[in-house]
């Protein structure tokens, strides 16, 4: 079962074994240019030059973004174009979450001429950070045509290849690494979790106990260890597992974190909430943005909170299932949340004020909600209100969309016809989230779109027209589809809302679907994340929602085989009137 699986491990040629290599980040020998004339200035700005590097990692690791860019800006200024420099800004604008900027600034530093292989693969590290997997690949295939012998470019392209679902190849890659290195554990511990997602747990475990024979001290390789025993259900060697790699790195956000993951799946919820709390270790955890005392659970009357955000926005729309007890306490409650769910949150909650500042540098919108006395991060939530199962309420939907939108999309399904008006989500996640193990092409979907009396409507965020024209000139069916519900999210949950049943892969939809009422069919991973638990037909979070598993990784035929059987009996034996209470039925 996947949890949270820990990163894989991309390494710049010649790092060793710190944990700086395990999180990605990187040492700091680089390109170093050549002496000219003027041999001491030029000794004297590399001098400088290092300090400024070596700077900007501290202030990284620290989290304190604002040195670290002027660090990088600094050392463009004693040396405009330099590669290196340009490098450290993109990391800085990934932190900064400025994607579009992070790009610009590696292109910029790729552009530079005469760049060694050491300098390129970091720049293919970041490439990955950015989730830009054919960039990366690139980069590291660059560095192959020049010397194929290059260990540590074969082990990131693998990562590459496996973030792009061409899995045999990653294996190759993964494989050509350990035949250059043979004692290469990091190598080991890629290919590990490659053999794991591949559904060959056994493989996958000898792999990363030969990892940690070879390197005791190997925390991450001990954490995913884990992992794989719970995968195969021997859950008290999977705590074992975790409790090793936290007596190694006990501070590490990642591994409690997984070990959190872990307890939640397993329904013991009142131990992973307290576990979760230990990814404020985190790199990317959002510390130190506000100066407020923490709020403790105890009753807000009288008092003002701030709710932060650190989530996606499917965890945000899960975790907003809370606010309900949360305004309970008393108390006025301001609640930063994702841009797209501001006017959402404030129809369905009125009793509380929302932000949709998500992440905006620096925080100064913060000051029209003025006084605050405490904060808590919207993560933290369910510590205080989802402690057994009993806890989850039996909702009928918390969300609601606006109500004119919503006539307004009943008419246009109207238009399509007699039948039911079915959601599809069929692609979640991303390279970084193992989006190949929980999307399903649609031609997998043939069963269930082909059936009689039903109308299908695309719930994809991104345009996907292309695709969907050629699977209808292939196949004859018409997947709906509203490029309204692209840009903007209130389309989106007026036309689910509308919606008869979703069917939906692990994605967003799932979230705002069950937040809504309307009931959700989810095809499940074998491996899944931590919301789905570990086995069952239903999902706490959502009493809308049902859970169809899937029993071999990658194998979704007998998954949509149950669902187009399940439609069928939908379809044939009830009417529209009673589909709300079979839709869900257990």
């Amino acid at each position: 079962m996947l949890l949270r699986l820990l990163k894989d491990i991309c390494l710049p040629e010649g790092a060793g074994s710190s944990r700086k290599a395990e999180t990605g980040a990187l040492p700091l020998s680089g390109v170093r240019p050549s002496r000219t004339n003027g041999g001491e200035s030029i000794e004297s700005d590399d001098t400088a030059i290092d300090r400024l590097y070596q700077q900007v990692e501290k202030a990284l690791a620290e989290g304190d973004l604002a040195l670290a860019e002027a660090c990088c800006q600094k050392a463009l200024d004693l040396r405009p174009g330099a590669a290196l420099a340009s490098f450290h800004l993109a990391r800085v604008r990934l932190a900064q979450r400025r994607l579009p900027e992070a790009s610009e600034c590696l292109n910029r530093a790729e552009s530079v001429p005469g760049l060694d292989a050491k300098t390129r693969n970091r720049i293919g590290i970041v490439w990955l950070d950015l989730d830009d997997c054919a960039r990366a690949e690139t980069c590291f295939r660059s560095i192959l045509a020049k010397d194929d012998t290059h260990a540590y470019a074969w082990c990131n392209l693998g990562i590459a290849l496996q973030r792009k679902g061409d899995l045999e190849e990653a294996l190759a890659c993964f494989r050509r690494a350990l035949k250059l290195k043979p004692d290469f554990v990091e190598a080991m511990h890629n290919y590990g979790l490659l053999l794991r997602d591949l559904g060959r747990p056994a493989e996958a475990l000898a792999m990363l106990e030969h990892a940690v024979l070879l390197k005791p001290e190997f925390a991450l390789a001990h954490a995913n260890i884990g992992v794989v025993h719970q995968d195969l259900g021997d859950i008290d060697q999977a705590f074992a597992a975790f409790d090793r790699a936290l007596e190694l790195e006990p501070e590490s956000g990642d591994i409690h974190l997984t070990k959190a993951h872990l307890l939640l799946s397993a329904g013991r919820f009142r131990e992973g909430w307290e576990e979760q709390e230990y990814r404020r270790l985190a790199p990317e955890f959002p510390r130190g943005r506000f100066p407020f005392p923490e709020w403790k659970g105890e009753d807000l009357t009288g008092k003002n909170l701030l709710v932060y955000a650190e989530q996606g926005i499917g965890d945000e729309i899960m975790l907003a299932g809370c606010f309900p007890d949360l305004f309970a306490k008393g108390g006025r409650c301001v609640i930063e949340c994702d841009p797209r769910l501001e006017t959402l949150y404030r129809r369905s909650f009125p009793q509380a004020e929302f932000a949709g500042k998500r992440f905006k540098k620096p925080d100064t919108w913060l000051e029209a909600f003025r006084p605050i006395d405490l904060q808590i991060p919207v993560g933290s939530l369910p510590r205080f209100f989802r402690n057994e199962e009993v806890d989850f309420p039996r909702h009928s939907g918390y969300l609601e969309a606006d109500p004119r939108r919503v006539g307004r999309w009943k008419e246009r399904l109207a238009a399509l016809g007699p039948g039911l008006k079915i959601g599809l989500s069929w692609r979640g996640g991303t390279s970084r989230t193992n989006a190949y193990l929980r999307s399903i092409p649609l031609e997998t979907w043939l069963p269930v779109l082909s059936r009689p009396n039903t109308h299908f409507v695309n719930l994809q965020y991104t345009d996907c027209r292309a695709e969907l024209d050629s699977f209808h000139s292939r196949h004859g069916i018409r997947i709906h589809s509203w490029r309204e519900i692209e840009s903007d999210y209130e389309e989106t949950a007026a036309l689910v809302a509308s919606l008869d049943l979703v069917i939906s892969v692990c994605t967003a939809v799932v979230h705002l679907a069950g937040a809504l009422g309307v009931p959700v069919w989810v095809l499940v991973p074998s491996s899944p994340g931590w919301r789905y638990l570990r086995e069952g037909a239903s999902l706490p979070w959502y009493p809308a929602a049902r859970l169809f598993r899937q029993a071999e990784p990658l194998h979704w035929e007998p998954v949509i085989v149950e669902i187009g059987t399940e439609l069928e009996s939908l379809t044939n034996a009830f009417s529209l009137r009673n589909f709300d209470d079979v839709a869900v039925a257990r």
